[in-house]
């Protein structure tokens, strides 16, 4: 099985259709969506302190291994 990832700017995406935030939000849980973000807080030169959040945004089906049902 093979992935294609496509990638687009946030105006590409609102402008290609006419799609309604229902659609977009259930196209991303249906095909899942990993958000990444890190701040560092450093004062002269000395890292103080770092935040980093990983979300992972997909339906309940997406997230439950294969064949396990409950």
């Amino acid at each position: 099985m093979s992935l294609t990832l496509e990638m687009a700017t946030a105006e590409d995406a609102i402008r290609s259709h006419d799609t309604s935030l229902v659609d977009i939000v259930d196209g991303l849980l249906r095909h899942g969506v990993v958000i990444r973000g890190e701040i560092w807080l450093t004062v002269a030169d000395v890292d103080l302190v770092f935040l980093g959040l990983d979300l992972l945004l997909a339906s309940p089906d997406k997230m439950r291994p294969a064949g396990l049902t409950q």
